[in-house]
């Protein structure tokens, strides 16, 4: 009798104490639920005693006390074993596994919910099973296993409609098909969300139809679908909105300010991040906080803030790495790897990019693994490795084309046309370059996502003007920063700049190219361009050397260098020594000169440039022209003339070789008269010859008026003469006559 009196009070005590717990009177269940407790041990009852640890091990982690919950959790469990209470035992083994998943253990909690779920089927628990199984699903999408994360959620969601839970179906739907999405398989990803929010309108649930609305935007962010991406994350603002669903309008803000980032409206995303921002904070939603930083970042990389972005990813990446969320953690790392190479600290960035690419790949994430390897394609082909920055662009091409992402492919096809030009393949950057502004136009067109037409247009220009079409170098360049400036692209905005400045320099407009320098300076240092900015000094330094400002373009040069070797970019070096090796030239420093253009040379040979190289050698050969080595000269002139007919000959357009071949008249005339100085009248001849096979008339009277003027300047009477000078100048005037001839004058 007494037993009996003691198991009423004790089940009273139980009940008492479940009740505070649902009324959130936490010391008044936890005192009921210790005495139950201690009556059901009397008792020998494992099960109720279990029962009554289980019921305060919820009250514990209500109070946020999660290392006494999980105790209490385990001593359930222990209990509900003792008793042979299978349900039961997998119940608390479940709830385990949510307070491990709280305490950051991720591999514990995913044992806890793998244990439970082998409980509940020894059970036939349909139910539990489903439960377990989302569990399950999201512990493997918080390791980065989408795949696996996935499978999880489709079992959830087929054990959740056999056991008819509508709610707990659309979460596991809603579950499979964000998975689906990371995985990039967009259709099943489509199917599965389309399913959840038809089950969350039919149960009415609008905190589940909200979260989808947000789901299905991200899913049409990640296909390149701006418009549909837009419109979900509006409908997830209102629908929230009327139940006060503060975290689904921060996400649909938040979704909204990625849509103006990749439209290029700038303000808007920075004013729809904060207003995300501000609720996140309020809530202490720390995933939510990440994500604002990380799109602040990306705001910041598009406004050329550099610094400021890569500490913003910095912090963003901190958050993710805490939270496990392997895929954001992802993109930070790219913008910071982004921000980085473009301040030019390329090792750093090229850390980046490799882990990057690598988490990329573990994570089955196609489009982030291809904006990685853009990354370290640039990074390489700065430094001159075109073979491998090829091979790069080829890889993250295949990335991005597979997966419709047709302005990182113009981005691509881009970087494969600086490649071209770089080469002096003309034809095939001209044709790159056509593909890329389709490519780009497309982008915009089909999918809202503004595409680097600015950026293509410039490099167009760029093209121009390497080809000697300075005209139509200088319109493109102008619509390039029109372009830039409509695009918020800060990149091309600069690079238009500095090809304005060039073609100003080549057109000996120097009044105009200082300014234009100035600008392009300004606009580099604003937008923390390293490279841009060292070499908009070096274009000034260069219009020193055009106003025979010797000291002073020496300084400029050797100042800009250590910033150049500090962004290893190979050809920016090599144009710097060229014009380094000028300047000491005139300063009649000539082992200095030499040093600078041997320099350049090589430089310019590693990096691929055959334009760069032939600078490089003809500057050599005229510091060798200077002093006594005339047979040396003209085998550095012969190396020189040999590179640019390389490339001009490979133009096919007859009239745009005709102005390339132009555009190299001081190179011919140079190398005409060191061959007639040598006497050599053969060598004379076929360089005249392959001028006159070549040129304009308009590039053929340009040299003979400077081989005029070098005849000129070369005495053949007066008393000072020594017979055989005369006789040897009157053999050099002449042949340099023969060649005007030749001509055509």
């Amino acid at each position: 009798m007494a037993q009996d009196v003691i198991r009423d009070e004790a089940l009273a005590q139980l009940r008492a104490g479940q009740q505070a717990l649902a009324q959130g009177q936490s010391e008044r269940a936890t005192q009921a639920l210790k005495d139950a407790e201690a009556r059901f041990v009397e008792l020998g009852d494992a099960e109720h005693a279990g029962d009554a640890r289980l019921a305060l091990a919820e009250v514990q982690r209500q109070q946020r006390s999660i290392d006494q919950s999980a105790n209490s959790y385990e001593r359930a469990i222990a209990r509900y074993k003792e008793a042979a209470a299978t349900r039961r035992e997998a119940s608390a083994t479940l709830a385990l596994g949510h307070v491990e998943r709280e305490r950051g253990r991720i591999d514990a909690a995913w044992q806890q919910y793998y244990l439970s779920l082998r409980l509940f089927e020894k059970e036939q628990d349909v139910r539990g099973q489903a439960s377990a199984s989302l569990a399950l699903g999201h512990i493997e999408r918080l390791r980065g296993r989408y795949e696996r994360a996935a499978e999880y959620y489709g079992k959830a969601r087929s054990l959740y409609g056999e056991a008819h839970d509508t709610v707990g179906e659309a979460d596991a739907a809603r579950g499979q098909g964000e998975m689906l999405t990371a995985s990039a398989s967009y259709e099943g990803a489509e199917d599965a969300l389309q399913h959840a929010l038809k089950l969350y309108q039919k149960s009415h649930d609008r905190y589940g139809e909200v979260d989808t609305d947000i789901s299905l935007g991200r899913l049409a962010m990640d296909r390149a679908q701006i418009e549909p991406a837009a419109s979900f994350f509006g409908e997830a603002i209102a629908l929230a909105s009327p139940v006060e669903y503060a975290l689904g309008e921060a996400d649909g803000a938040l979704g909204l300010a990625e849509v103006a980032l990749r439209t290029g409206r700038l303000d808007q995303a920075l004013a729809s991040a904060m207003k995300a921002g501000t609720t996140y904070s309020e809530a202490g939603s720390a995933l939510g906080s990440a994500e604002v930083n990380r799109v602040l970042g990306e705001i910041n990389l598009r406004r050329g803030q550099l610094l400021q972005a890569s500490t913003t990813f910095e912090r963003a990446m901190r958050s993710y790495r805490t939270l496990r969320a392997q895929v954001p953690y992802t993109r930070a790392m790219l913008g910071d790897a982004e921000a980085n190479r473009r301040r030019g600290m390329p090792r750093k960035a090229e850390d980046l990019f490799t882990e990057a690419e690598a988490l990329s790949l573990e994570v089955s994430q196609p489009t982030l693994e291809g904006h990685a390897t853009l990354g370290l394609a640039r990074i390489a082909r700065a430094r001159g490795d075109s073979a491998q920055a090829d091979a790069r662009l080829q890889k993250a091409a295949r990335h991005f084309t597979t997966h419709d992402q047709l302005a990182s492919a113009a981005q691509v096809t881009i970087e494969r046309g600086r490649l071209a030009l770089t080469a002096g393949a003309f034809d095939e950057a001209h044709r790159l370059l056509d593909e890329a502004l389709r490519q780009a136009r497309d982008a915009t067109a089909t999918t809202g996502e503004r595409g680097p037409v600015a950026l293509a247009t410039a490099l167009r220009a760029s093209l121009a003007m390497t080809m000697g079409r300075l005209d139509q170098a200088r319109a493109h360049a102008n619509q390039a920063g029109q372009l830039a400036a409509d695009e918020a692209d800060d990149q091309a905005l600069v690079e238009a700049a500095m090809i304005e400045a060039e073609v100003d320099l080549l057109a000996d407009n120097l009044q105009a190219a200082v300014g234009a320098f100035n600008r392009a300076q300004a606009l580099a240092q604003e937008h923390e361009a390293t490279v841009a900015d060292a070499l908009s000094a070096v274009g000034l330094g260069r219009i020193l050397l055009r106003r025979e400002l010797w000291e002073e373009a020496a300084v400029a040069f050797t100042e800009s260098l250590p910033r150049l070797r500090a962004a290893e970019d190979v050809a920016a070096q090599a144009l710097a020594q060229i014009s380094l090796g000028e300047a000491r030239r005139n300063l009649a420093d000539e082992a200095g000169a030499r040093e600078a253009f041997t320099e350049a040379a090589r430089l310019a040979r590693a990096s691929g440039a055959p334009l760069l190289e032939s600078e490089a050698l003809g500057g050599e050969a005229r510091a060798l022209l200077d002093g006594p080595e005339l047979e040396a000269a003209e085998g550095r002139y012969r190396q020189a003339l040999a590179l640019v007919e390389r490339v001009g000959d490979a133009i096919s357009d007859k009239s745009h070789r005709a102005s390339f071949f132009d555009g190299y008249a001081s190179l011919y005339a140079e190398a005409i008269y060191a061959a007639a100085r040598a006497r050599a009248e053969n060598a004379t001849n076929a360089i005249t010859a392959s001028l006159h096979e070549r040129a304009t008339h308009t590039g053929c009277a340009d040299v003979s008026h400077r081989l005029q003027e070098y005849a000129r300047t070369i005495p053949t009477s007066g008393r000072d003469l020594e017979p055989d000078e005369r006789e040897r100048n009157e053999q050099i005037v002449a042949l340099l006559n023969a060649s005007r001839k030749s001509l055509g004058k």
